[in-house]
């Protein structure tokens, strides 16, 4: 039986900077939480997450289909390449500092 999980938990992953193991899905995922947002469009809550298994990328994953959340331990090494501006999304928290829009 799947557990189903809060968003606390998730707001707790994100600003400990914490690596989680999930399933999404029927997926076991392995990844690093840096940013909890609410998408504009659908209004849907999403973490921006750098995975780890089952392919290393960024994703998006809707929190909604996020299952059986467990702590793996910290975030051994931060992304350089993270940005957190992300037009179609609203940001509610973020690892390590506030999203600040670039000007061109």
């Amino acid at each position: 039986m799947r557990t189903s999980v809060s968003l606390d938990e998730i707001r707790s992953a994100v600003r400990r900077g914490q690596r989680m193991a999930f399933l999404y899905g029927r997926e076991r995922v392995v990844a690093d939480f840096y940013m909890l947002a609410h998408a504009k469009k659908t209004g849907a809550f999403v973490v921006v997450a750098w995975c780890h298994e089952p392919v290393k990328a960024w994703r998006h994953f809707r929190y909604a289909r996020i299952f059986d959340l467990e702590p793996i331990g910290p975030i051994d090494q931060y992304r350089p390449d993270f940005d957190p501006c992300d037009a179609q999304i609203r940001t509610i928290d973020c690892l390590g500092y506030a999203p600040q829009r670039r000007h061109s």
